[in-house]
């Protein structure tokens, strides 16, 4: 979107304006905040209703608000936005759109590449690295103050509702350390560069006069996030994961993990680093897990619990990677074993997890053989133990999983009235949260049972609702997920055109999202091969 006004150009797709043959770029926060309130210009807007737009899943104060008001005004002019006391605010300038086929003069162009137009295109590929143009390019390695600069914040969460994260995630960051601590934090705009990895990327830092580079990515669900770190010095790379229930408290942890670090000391006196191997080893395993390199996952995995073999999740994801690689007697085994670490270690939350765990597990093979019901009957008892720990400490979450993976134990039983109060109990948990694609999955469910009874109507509905919740979201996994359950149903029925289109949608699907787990899932179950992988 491109407009003018008072001879001001203002693109808001590049986060730009120019003035007086000036381009001037438009930091994150401030932009969003401007595109609200001209898009919402017909009417005053609530503070609140500006907050929970912008700053949606992080706490913050009334006056980051303020501050991106009284930058607009700033830039554009104080008559653009009239402030309605206790109430909110109103754009009152009258914009002309610019025609989308005017391009921009050459100068203009080059101004927009050396702006904000090109991080908008963000990289969501591992091994792609950014670097920064800095606003103070005299500041040297020999200054008192420890420099330190985010990069966009890498967002592999399998949704649409999370595509603020890469700038509004960096710029939450910048704030909060330079907050929290003495370190000379760089806010600049990145300038994209590509093929830029490990070495390459600290040299240009040294070049740039950065003490500390911070790559950042975003994976996972909602309340159940992974926020992986690289700090990128001068002669060392130093990686690790963050675990939390929301992204503006996985942020939250980094940066005190990085003002712990480094604040209060000068270039001079950096630390030197003490490795934490099995960190380190964890976060590998990590990368070639998600590119399902599982042997090599395996390798470090190992390596990381060698270290410390109380590193739970590192336990849970070698278990995940046998079984992944086919050996899931070994996966079993390893799963029980991190049920009993956490109830040592008193983590309640990875023992809730490792016993949903092995019961998915014991699903999965009941699914894959149809023969041995004890798997069943084993499973039911390793959830029944998640769903009552997660009540004990009101995990939401995991009491959710909990009721929906024994309502589907209930419907491969046949015990449809059973499984239909769970899966309901499931849909009432996941209402409650502020995102509501969790639903889909009973919703799935409840869709397979009524299917098994020949209810087509309420299948047809249960189906449409768990598809609304997908498409609104952008969630390529429940839309995969959907798909194959669809196609399963016509598959029971017979009608084998009909499932080999709407799995062959799923297969498009999981391409699109350049997804390889969904991928994989897809074709193994077009070759008839129900192998479960497990994420």
């Amino acid at each position: 979107m491109r407009f003018t006004f008072n001879d001001i150009e203002l693109n808001l797709t590049a986060g730009l304006l120019i003035k007086d043959g000036q381009t001037i770029s438009i930091r994150a926060k401030t932009l969003l905040v401007l595109k609200y309130l001209i898009s919402h210009q017909d009417k005053i807007v609530e503070k609140k209703e500006i907050l929970a737009t912008v700053w949606h899943d992080v706490v913050v104060q009334e006056q980051v608000l303020v501050q991106s008001i009284k930058e607009i005004r700033d830039l554009l002019g104080n008559h653009v936005i009239k402030t309605y006391p206790r109430r909110g605010y109103q754009w009152t300038v009258e914009l002309t759109e610019i025609n989308k086929k005017t391009t921009f003069s050459s100068k203009t162009l080059t101004s927009v590449l050396l702006g904000r137009a090109i991080p908008l295109i963000m990289v969501t590929v591992i091994g792609i690295f950014s670097y920064y143009s800095l606003k103070n390019p005299s500041t040297s390695l020999n200054d008192a103050h420890f420099s330190v600069i985010f990069l966009p914040v890498i967002n592999d969460m399998p949704d649409d509702i999370h595509n603020w994260v890469p700038l509004e995630g960096m710029d939450y960051l910048n704030e909060t350390l330079s907050q929290t601590s003495q370190l000379n934090v760089i806010a600049e705009e990145p300038l994209m560069t590509g093929g830029l990895q490990g070495t390459e990327l600290n040299n240009i830092a040294i070049k740039k006069r950065v003490n500390l580079v911070v790559n950042t990515r975003l994976l996972g669900y909602p309340q159940d996030f992974q926020l992986h770190y690289s700090l990128h010095l001068e002669h060392s790379i130093e990686r690790g994961i963050i675990f939390s229930k929301t992204v503006g408290n996985g942020f939250d942890q980094l940066v005190q993990k990085i003002a712990h670090r480094f604040d209060k000391i000068s270039p001079q006196t950096i630390k030197p680093y003490v490795s934490d191997f099995s960190n380190e080893a964890f976060a590998l395993g990590i990368e070639h897990y998600l590119q399902r390199e599982y042997q090599p996952a395996v390798t470090f995995f190992s390596s990381a619990l060698q270290s410390n073999d109380n590193l739970l999740a590192a336990r849970r994801y070698l278990a995940a990677s046998y079984i992944n690689s086919g050996n899931a007697e070994q996966g079993i085994s390893l799963m029980k074993k991190n049920i009993q670490q956490a109830q040592i270690k008193h983590d309640y939350r990875e023992e809730i997890r490792s016993n949903l765990m092995v019961g998915v597990l014991l699903i999965n093979q009941y699914q894959e053989s149809r023969s041995n019901n004890a798997n069943l009957l084993e499973a039911e008892q390793y959830i029944k133990a998640s769903k009552k720990l997660s009540q004990q400490h009101k995990d939401s979450l995991f009491s959710a999983y909990a009721n929906e993976e024994l309502g589907k134990i209930k419907r491969l039983e046949k015990q449809y009235p059973q499984a239909i109060i769970l899966l309901k109990k499931a849909l009432n948990i996941y209402q409650s949260f502020s995102s509501d694609y969790g639903q889909t999955r009973p919703l799935i469910e409840l869709a397979l049972v009524a299917s098994a009874q020949n209810k087509h109507q309420e299948t047809n509905h249960y189906f449409e609702l768990a598809t609304t919740i997908a498409n609104n979201h952008g969630v390529a996994t429940n839309t995969v997920a959907i798909l194959l359950a669809q196609a399963q149903v016509q598959q029971d029925k017979g009608n084998n055109g009909n499932t080999v289109d709407i799995a062959q949608q799923a297969l498009e699907t999981a391409l699109q999202a350049k997804n390889n787990l969904l991928t994989a899932r897809v074709k193994s179950w077009l070759n008839n091969n129900r192998h479960y992988e497990i994420n």
